[in-house]
């Protein structure tokens, strides 16, 4: 039975700025007055936090709601809950707001309904599920029995939505609805908390046990002067690998009855935990959280909060039990640990929490980020892994530390040698590939499902990813294995400074990826997609010092250099992919991965789709490309010199001379299972122009000699390193020469009516029109062009009548009016254009590339014909197929008046197009965010791995929809949801 949703529509109320100081004691009695006082900064309305709110605080991160996920919530002193909001912030500016700022702030908002009563809490806890739990407070304050009577919800935020109604002038202080759903929560009495109230509301005779688990062990935990005490666990564990062997002697292998009994009533004995504080630290409350144990504590001059891991719980000797570690960083959820992990930050935005200096953003620092990232991940582990006293694998990851990259090599070549990731020629060879990616990916997930080690299966887990998962969101599982090697040699020079090199270039890659979605009829979509990728290519390059400026040391000399360089060269490369895809019924999902994804016959044909496409591609390529250089040079031996790094940028013209492409593509429809129709393409290009303005950063050897010095590569090799931009150019010239799909729509189409010569050309060219004009189109923009809002695009795909704040008199709202009122004050445009700049900033503060972490947001802006431009386009559509018809039907009509009717409608068409225009429909805010354990090599100039296997999160942060007039073209109404 599902327990009935109570949707409740609520609002944010802003109820000030607190510091994150500790409460200071109130003074009584002042000039003999009774009242309490608390001093605060009258400027910045600040207050502190009371004991309260620490006790009851719960980081929205470790629940499994993608909504809020960076913030905090607790209990006010009446029982309703409060949002906590602040920045992150990296190491400079956590620093400067620390030291010279006065501290960092946090804007608190109050949780009301709209409407009725507010719903008040007792308690707030996460279960190991990963809701957020509320007990609810009774309104009956009198009644001792009701008092303690535990009635407990799911508590659960769903989104916030706004409307600006532009023609209804009295919702100009309109508030955000911000729904809130509240689900009473089942549990067993032998489930239930007994959560600390220290300071809280209600002052109940509670005994303070929390139940959690241990990899299958039943445990309670309980808080009795300043201490924790613990049951349920084996009277020693010298590692976390022995627990299960340590339940085993203890329940089973007993073979005296008498030490049998005793065992029992030690399992049923409270035994003292020593925790790593200080005497002086008091611990003020306890509460579950995601299976593992919060504790707040109060420090003298502050409180913090720590987190207990029950794996980190060892016992040398009989009963006397300890832990290794207490943690600062809460347990995350897969939203959070998704690219989202704000702890990962020197300033995690929170109260209550503990600045790390070794939490710098490393994305700024040239070429070493990765090494530095890769050590500091390395070494997380180690104290992790030391904490749970796995000291083998602890000194395996402090060796990482130092790995150039053997690991990465190790690695890819098993992984290269997988044939489960090739791509797949039929559906039986597709279904066993996904099966046995399957079984990987669950492995990665593992890593960031919370539950797995306690019983959770691989489909209770998929489950978890995809029951919230919204339309237009997506989860993929990535593993790419790859290798480059680049060799080069001098041949000869053309003068002292002019030399030139024959160089080849060589890259394999292959990737598999599983992405799971979700369609509107609440059916789950799998695609395993398998891909190979290997190009090859050869060339000679010239290359020869322009302006050169160098610092000589004994060993050491450091350079500024503007060469010019000219390649040219062949290049072969060879693609192939395979994507097989299929639905699955929501509710369906846990019994189909756990029971190995298993097909009929006909299941796998008729409801499973295969597409199978390769791509062979040859070129005959030339560039020309200058470059600012920047290096420092060491010198080995034998006038060999290390650039640590080399460090350039350059501009490249690049010109494909000649390209010709030949594509296979199979699709394995509904109903075809072995066999399907192959679809091949041949694609002749001439001169493709293309411009790269690239960065160029590595290790790089070099032969020198006293008379001359050449600090120049070819442009092939800087191919698959990071880009600053790329951008083609095929408007400034182009020629396709030959394509063997349209000679196949021509041939079908001129077999229709034998004396159809060179009609099929026009034909085609209507066609491109209509596809060039298409009736919606999108624009997608970096965050920070979010309020940068334009409600038309043109034809040539310009946009046109950007929404901008209107000026507000003085006069209209009194002289008296603040400048919050001024801003916006009877005009919900400009309120809108505020809101969305709020929205900006506040995603773009979230935006890293740090620790193997990402998370980028972007926007997406949905433009369609407008009502009138409609009209054209379906007119000339109607039009161009009425002229079709008339041709294939009339056999008495000439080909010259067919071209010639052909010409003049293709003019007309085009005439009537130039004057169609796009309204702005709707805008998508996105994100993406990543999680990828890497393993790189330093990247030389000769051979560079990389292995990079993790979780890529696409997800909808907000929707944004734009409602016209009956003649749709006065803007109305502006309707948003946001989900952050």
């Amino acid at each position: 039975m599902t327990n009935e949703i109570k949707p409740v529509i609520s609002k944010l109320i802003p109820i000030g700025i607190y510091d994150g100081s500790k409460e200071r004691h109130r003074v009584k009695k002042v000039k003999n007055s009774n009242n309490t006082y608390i001093k605060k900064n009258e400027k910045h309305k600040e207050h502190k936090f009371s004991l309260n709110n620490a006790n009851n605080y719960v980081y929205l991160g470790s629940t499994n709601t993608s909504l809020l996920n960076n913030m905090g919530i607790t209990l006010a002193d009446d029982g309703s809950l409060l949002l906590i909001k602040g920045k992150t912030h990296d190491l400079i500016t956590g620093l400067y707001h620390k030291h010279f700022k006065g501290g960092f702030k946090y804007n608190v908002f109050n949780i009301e309904p709209q409407q009725g009563d507010n719903m008040k809490f007792k308690e707030l806890y996460v279960d190991p599920n990963g809701f957020l739990i509320g007990n609810k407070r009774s309104e009956n304050k009198s009644d001792s029995a009701e008092e303690n009577k535990n009635e407990l919800y799911k508590i659960k935020f769903n989104k916030i939505e706004k409307d600006y109604n532009l023609n209804d002038s009295s919702l100009n202080s309109i508030e955000n609805s911000f729904i809130v759903e509240y689900e009473k929560y089942i549990i067993d009495d032998e489930l239930k908390q007994d959560l600390s109230s220290i300071n809280n509301i209600v002052e109940l005779k509670e005994s303070n046990v929390l139940k959690i688990n241990r990899e299958g062990l039943d445990l309670s935990v309980s808080l009795k002067d300043n201490m924790l005490y613990i049951k349920g666990l084996p009277k020693e564990i010298i590692s976390s690998d022995q627990v299960d062997s340590g339940k085993i002697e203890e329940y089973n292998v007993v073979e005296n009855k008498e030490v049998e009994n005793k065992e029992v009533e030690h399992k049923e004995v409270e035994h003292k935990i020593k925790i790593p504080l200080k005497s002086t630290d008091k611990i003020l409350a306890i509460k579950p959280i995601l299976n593992q144990i919060q504790l707040v504590v109060d420090k003298g001059n502050k409180i913090k909060i720590y987190y207990l891991d029950p794996l980190n719980i060892f016992s040398l000797k009989d009963y006397q039990y300890e832990v290794t570690r207490l943690k600062q960083e809460p347990p995350l959820s897969f939203y959070s640990m998704v690219g989202e992990n704000n702890y990962n930050n020197y300033h995690s935005g929170q109260p209550f929490s503990t600045q790390k200096i070794g939490n710098f953003s490393s994305r700024h620092i040239p070429f070493f980020a990765s090494l530095i990232d890769k050590a500091r991940i390395s070494l997380d582990k180690a104290k992790q892994q030391y904490a749970l006293k796995k000291y083998k694998s602890m000194t395996s990851n402090i060796a990482k530390t130092v790995d150039p990259g053997f690991r990465g090599l190790v690695s890819n070549i098993k992984g290269i040698s997988n044939s489960s990731t090739l791509p797949c020629e039929n559906k039986f060879e597709a279904l066993q590939s996904a099966k046995k990616n399957m079984q990987e990916a669950s492995k990665v997930l593992s890593k960031y499902i919370k539950g797995v080690k306690n019983g959770k299966t691989p489909g209770e887990v998929i489950y978890s990813l995809v029951k919230e998962m919204k339309e237009k969101s997506s989860v993929t599982i990535a593993d790419t294995k790859g290798i480059r090697a680049f060799f080069s040699t001098s041949l000869f020079s053309l003068h002292a400074n002019i030399g030139v090199n024959a160089f080849i270039l060589a890259r394999y890659a292959k990737t598999h990826t599983i992405t799971l979605s979700k369609n509107e009829k609440n059916e789950v979509i799998f695609s395993f997609i398998n891909e190979k990728d290997v190009n090859l290519s050869g060339g000679l390059s010239a290359g020869g010092n322009g302006y050169e400026k160098v610092w000589m040391g004994d060993n050491v000399s450091c350079n500024v250099a503007t060469p010019l360089i000219a390649s040219a060269y062949l290049s072969l490369n060879y693609e192939r992919k395979s994507n097989f895809s299929f639905k699955i019924g929501l509710d369906d999902v846990v019994d189909f991965i756990d029971k190995g994804m298993e097909f009929t016959y006909d299941q796998l044909k008729y409801n499973t789709t295969l597409n199978n496409d390769k791509n062979i591609s040859f070129g005959i390529s030339a560039d020309i490309r200058s470059e600012l250089s920047l290096g420092v040079n060491l010198s080995l031996y034998n006038k060999i010199q290390m650039s640590i790094p080399r460090n350039a940028v350059g501009l490249n013209v690049i010109a494909n001379l000649l390209k010709v492409n030949f594509n296979v593509n199979k699709f394995f429809d509904y109903g075809e299972i072995s066999e399907a129709k192959k679809k091949k393409v041949i694609d002749f290009k001439l001169l493709e122009i293309l411009l790269d303005i690239y960065r160029d950063l590595k290790f790089y050897p070099s032969k020198t000699s006293s008379s001359s010095e050449r600090r120049w590569l070819p442009l092939t090799e800087m191919k698959n390193f990071e880009f600053m931009l790329q951008k083609k150019l095929n408007s400034l010239f182009s020629l396709n020469v030959f394509n063997s799909q349209e000679l196949e729509e021509k041939k079908e189409f001129e077999n229709n009516r034998k004396n159809l010569k060179e009609i099929y050309k026009r034909v085609r060219k209507i066609n491109n029109l209509f596809d060039e004009n298409t009736i919606a189109y999108n624009v997608s923009k970096n965050i920070s062009k979010l309020d940068s809002v334009h409600l038309t695009m043109l034809i040539n795909k310009k946009l046109k009548n950007r929404m901008k704040k209107d000026p507000v008199l003085l006069d209209e709202i009194g002289g008296g009016a603040d400048f919050e009122k001024l801003k916006w004050k009877g005009n919900l445009k400009n309120q809108f254009l505020l809101d969305l700049k709020e929205r900006k900033k506040i995603l773009s503060s979230q935006e890293k590339n740090n620790k193997n972490e990402r998370f980028k947001s972007y926007s997406v802006f949905q433009y369609k014909l407008d009502k009138k431009s409609d009209i054209i386009y379906k007119k000339a559509k109607e039009m161009f197929n009425e002229k079709i018809n008339e041709i294939m039907k009339n056999e008495n009509i000439t080909n010259d008046y067919i071209k010639s009717t052909l010409s003049n409608l293709y003019d007309k068409l085009k005439d009537d197009f130039s004057k169609m225009k796009y309204q702005l429909s709707s805008i998508d805010i996105m994100s993406i965010s990543e999680v990828l354990d890497k393993d790189k090599s330093i990247p030389l100039v000769l051979v560079q791995l990389e292995n990079a296997k993790g979780i890529i999160y696409h997800q909808i942060k907000g929707e944004i929809k734009f409602s016209y007039d009956e003649d749709k073209e006065q803007l109305e109404k502006m309707s948003t949801n946001y989900y952050f």
